[in-house]
């Protein structure tokens, strides 16, 4: 894919950073060695980096099978005007990396989702260890580096680029831990058809009896398997939600259309947030 795409011109992905996160590594999967890779310091910048043009595509980090949605991922799609384009799984592997054996680990890094993932071997092993959120598991592991007593959770990846080693390996508490990532761009992609592609979509519903029944019920008459549902705080009023919703088609399929038809009838908000090739773990 990424050979292809360069005969055009140089991509620029962006993704969240710094050099060997996760995220890192599930767009080394997907774009291949032969684009620039652009770390960025946060989810929001990754977006805005491809609103702006400053990138081609980003990858940022949806879901896992653990810990459930990345709540920072989701509330961005709320005002950006990019669409997904295409999604990955990868199966995460959580590592325990620090120049220091166990009883002397004081301090765990990591991204809070790696944290979660990796919750009831942290309170096994190092029960009074103060873990410590930081923005993603590569900065995690950097300050491992540094610091006497400090530990991190992240891939083997980053323990290699930054030189700190495995003091423990496949920490997570799930045997089968996936993640699932999103690929940003400006312009949605075409359909693949023959029932293989998935529509994601935003919506609000109005304050009375039967709302979520009526806003899913479009769906059912005409036969969409609706793959994942997720409420979120709108942010506009205490107690009102907004909400993700997966289903197996395409934006352009007849059946979607006239699912949507109906949908905006009846919703004050309905937003596309793009169709794409549903993935398969990698």
């Amino acid at each position: 894919m990424s050979a292809a795409l360069a005969l055009e011109k140089p991509l620029v992905i962006a993704y969240l950073g710094p050099e060997a996160t996760n995220t890192h590594a599930a767009a080394l999967k997907k774009f291949g060695g032969s684009v620039d890779y652009r770390p960025m310091p946060s989810l929001a910048d990754v977006f805005t980096a491809v609103e702006k043009g400053e990138a081609d595509y980003g990858v940022v980090p949806i879901e896992n099978s653990t810990e459930g949605s990345v709540r920072d991922s989701l509330d961005l799609f709320v005002e950006t005007p990019l669409k997904i384009v295409a999604e990955l799984q990868l199966e995460i592997e959580h590592t325990l990396l620090s120049h220091e054996p166990l009883e002397n680990i004081k301090r765990v890094y990591s991204k809070d989702q790696a944290l979660a993932q990796c919750r009831r071997w942290l309170q096994r092993h190092l029960p009074h260890a103060q873990l410590v959120d930081v923005d993603s598991t590569a900065l995690g592991v950097q300050r491992a580096a540094k610091e006497k007593g400090a530990a991190a959770v992240g891939p083997r990846l980053a323990g290699e680029r930054y030189g700190v080693p495995a003091a423990a390996t496949r920490i997570q508490d799930q045997k089968n831990n996936t993640s699932r990532f999103g690929i940003l761009g400006r312009e949605p992609s075409g359909a693949v058809g023959k029932g293989h592609d998935k529509t994601s979509l935003l919506v609000s519903l109005h304050h009375e009896p039967g709302a979520l029944l009526r806003a899913l019920t479009p769906f059912h008459r005409r036969k969409l398997n609706l793959t994942r549902i997720e409420s979120r705080p709108s942010r506009l009023r205490p107690w009102d939600y907004i909400f993700f919703l997966d289903v197996s088609g395409h934006y352009d399929e007849p059946a979607m259309q006239k699912a949507l038809a109906d949908l905006r009838r009846q919703c004050p908000l309905v937003k596309w947030l793009g169709s794409y090739p549903a993935s398969k773990s990698v």
